[in-house]
């Protein structure tokens, strides 16, 4: 019997593998692909799972697996920052990317997904959920020199929320452990 975890990592890779190209062997790491440019003006933003202050929104948004939704609404920006619902809408979901990076200066959030172009065209809305990015896909990426990018080991604890998560003991699970092979 296969851990839930594990079938739903394996199905994240499946995705993300449409990202990489038929024609090489060697997996391309997240840091090699081209992103799209999404202005914040163009899409709304929701994390659907918990509260999240409005300061640390883009903390939460960044190296992190969103929908690609269309609201039926249409997005007002009322100020310069990124348009933010108060609500989790009812929508629909066009697929699934991972916001590579946020740049403030140019408020423009880099997208990673296997969306066509004529479909993310549609997409008004990032939903982020409580869906993690497998590790490997982070910790397994090949000619990096330096630090591995979104992998950190300075964790300043006195902020709320960036503590380890703590089990509960009454659940007893067996443990699996899950290693992405790039061959």
């Amino acid at each position: 019997r296969v851990h839930s975890s594990i079938l739903r990592d394996m199905s994240i890779l499946g995705y993300l593998g449409q990202l990489q190209s038929p024609d090489i062997g060697a997996v391309l790491p997240l840091h090699s692909l081209v992103p799209y440019q999404v202005p914040f003006s163009a899409v709304a933003l929701r994390v659907i799972h918990t509260d999240v202050a409005p300061t640390n929104i883009m903390y939460a948004v960044n190296a992190s697996w969103v929908g690609l939704c269309r609201i039926p609404d249409e997005i007002r920006c009322q100020t310069d920052g990124p348009v933010l619902l108060t609500q989790t809408p009812v929508c629909d979901c066009l697929g699934f990317g991972i916001v590579r990076g946020v740049e403030m200066e140019k408020k423009l959030y880099h997208i990673l997904t296997p969306v066509p172009p004529e479909n993310l065209r549609l997409v008004n809305c990032l939903l982020l959920g409580n869906i993690a990015i497998p590790n490997c896909v982070l910790v397994g990426q090949q000619g990096v020199e330096g630090e591995i990018p979104y992998v950190t080991s300075d964790y300043n604890y006195s902020i709320l929320g960036s503590g380890k998560l703590k089990k509960k003991k009454h659940f007893k699970r067996r443990e699996y452990a899950f290693e992405c092979d790039y061959t």
